[in-house]
């Protein structure tokens, strides 16, 4: 029997899972989560249903033999891109939520679990925490703060890949800007291979997203803490999971913000614009970190699909680079490629602990 891996991936409003042998997809699907079931304080106690919701399809689709379980690397210690075997010190950051709550920290519970219960080996892949950031990058401005790098490094890796393998480049020897647009936005400055520069993707920097303030302006960060004496679990909500679309316009749909546009909404229109063209600034940014030297603009993740901002992007940015649309998160597909090449012994394999 051909070889499987069980890719597992954690979002805010869906956990998504596919089992991939070497040949096929066996099979890809999303399940959703309700509003109601979302946990407002630690992202950790959705991890019964969603486990149990995998085990459910397992079942449906009577996969009884995995060689490989991938989880989706979430919020921890900054990390060299590469693979991490899941273990105990690992699980219990996610538990605690030590670095930073988001839907991803379920990956590497989840995949311990299942790999355990296929007596098989669990990893994650290109964590959000990869870093491999300049110096010059870190320096925030404020003593005692620095810039960290929390992006959609397992995607942005994968699709650069991808991308170069179509057009024979080597990704080793070019720059590119990479945008993955999804519930959060990152864009990055890759320079020969690394993630030179990225805003951080959920909390303080770059543009708002469907759902995260991105930057914002610090008077305004001032008065709600001090003068509406909101606290930090309350103020990290709002950041990362009530602003930006949901918060303007109350839902983190852009398909029915696009919906709305094309039925005359002029506030939706106004909103959507205003997070296109903090995209663009963005990428304005990152293409001064190349000395724009910059070989194809990549954009990529869910939103990618939405034809009003490959249209505003392709406007306003056609002229100056190479665009190149790659829609989807392709994340499944990513930590698969990952699990097969550590079946091949052909990817680092790091030790979270060390």
């Amino acid at each position: 029997m051909s070889e499987r891996v069980l890719a597992i991936n954690p979002g805010s409003t869906s956990t998504k899972m596919a089992v991939f042998t070497r040949k096929k997809v066996e099979f890809e699907l999303k399940v959703s989560i309700e509003e109601s079931q979302v946990s407002k304080d630690n992202v950790y106690q959705e991890f019964p249903f969603r486990r149990d919701q995998i085990i459910e399809e397992l079942k449906k689709h009577g996969i009884e033999k995995i060689d490989i379980v991938i989880g989706r690397g979430g919020i921890l210690k900054p990390l060299k891109s590469g693979a991490y075997r899941v273990c105990d010190s690992m699980i219990n950051d996610f538990k605690t939520a030590k670095y930073g709550n988001h839907a991803s920290n379920l990956g590497g519970p989840l995949a311990a679990y299942f790999g355990e219960m296929f007596n098989v080996p669990a990893y994650i892949i290109d964590p959000v925490v990869v870093d491999e950031m300049n110096d010059l990058a870190r320096i925030s401005g404020v003593p005692g703060i620095s810039r960290h790098s929390v992006s959609h490094a397992l995607n942005i890796k994968a699709t650069t890949r991808r991308v170069c393998d179509r057009n024979n480049w080597n990704i080793k020897k070019q720059n590119f800007i990479v945008v993955h647009m999804g519930g959060g936005i990152s864009v990055c400055a890759m320079e020969n291979g690394r993630n030179i520069d990225v805003n951080n993707a959920l909390l303080g920097m770059g543009p708002f997203s469907p759902e995260r303030a991105g930057a914002i302006p610090l008077k305004g960060l001032m008065d709600l803490v001090y003068k509406k004496n909101m606290d930090e679990k309350a103020l990290r909500r709002l950041l990362t999971r009530e602003s930006g679309l949901k918060g303007y316009l109350g839902t983190n749909d852009a398909q029915e913000v696009e919906a709305r546009i094309k039925k005359g909404d002029k506030y939706a229109k106004l909103i959507f614009d205003a997070m296109i063209y903090q995209v663009r600034k963005e990428i304005g940014a990152m293409a001064a970190v190349l000395n724009f030297d910059v070989c194809a603009l990549i954009v990529t993740g869910g939103l990618a699909y939405c034809d009003y901002m490959k249209e505003e992007l392709l406007t306003h940015l056609g002229k100056q680079f190479s665009i190149i649309i790659y829609p989807g998160e392709n994340e499944l597909g990513a930590m698969a490629d990952g699990g097969f090449r550590i079946l091949d012994e052909q990817m680092n394999i790091y030790d979270y602990d060390k």
